[in-house]
């Protein structure tokens, strides 16, 4: 029960701080964000990123949620160059073959990252994931009700001890 509660307030309270979670789903970015984890990622205005910084954003005219480091900021064309620290040529060099990031495709700036957790949260976002983890607080709920009701020793229930146990 405690580990479940634990994992619903990692995962869900940050929303209502309004800090969004992905997964990260390739491996552009690691060892930074191991593909798995799970990116906490805060929103900000386009004018506070920096060279450095890593942000998420759409991919262009799609759905698709991706996680690059800055490389340049653009302001006269409102867009951001980036790459994934992962990403290199035949010469181990990195690529810089990203398509820009214009500011309104911007998601946030990304925080930090939890490794293997957002595996546990696309399982549990999933409807088997869901039944499982429903039927995991059933049974933790069911078996702390039967283990209430074992009657129990009567010291155990008193807390108290005989004398021969006190000396």
């Amino acid at each position: 029960m405690v580990v479940t509660l634990l994992l619903v307030a990692v995962m869900y309270i940050p929303h209502l701080f309004g800090i969004k979670t992905y997964v990260v789903t390739s491996g552009s970015m690691e060892p930074e964000f191991p593909v798995g984890s799970l990116v906490y990622v805060e929103k900000v205005n386009p004018s506070e990123i920096k060279v450095g910084d890593t942000i998420t954003f759409y991919l262009k005219d799609t759905n698709i949620v991706a996680t690059h480091q800055v490389y340049e900021v653009d302001i006269k064309n409102r867009l951001f160059r980036t790459q994934g620290i992962n990403n290199f040529d035949e010469d181990g060099k990195i690529l810089h073959d990203a398509e820009p990031v214009y500011y309104n495709y911007l998601i946030g700036k990304t925080n930090f990252c939890i490794p293997v957790l957002g595996n546990v949260n696309r399982f549990c976002t999933t409807a088997p994931g869901c039944y499982i983890l429903i039927a995991a607080i059933i049974v933790v709920v069911v078996i702390s009700i039967i283990v209430d009701l074992i009657p129990q020793p009567e010291t155990a229930r008193k807390g108290k001890f005989t004398d021969k146990e006190n000396t």
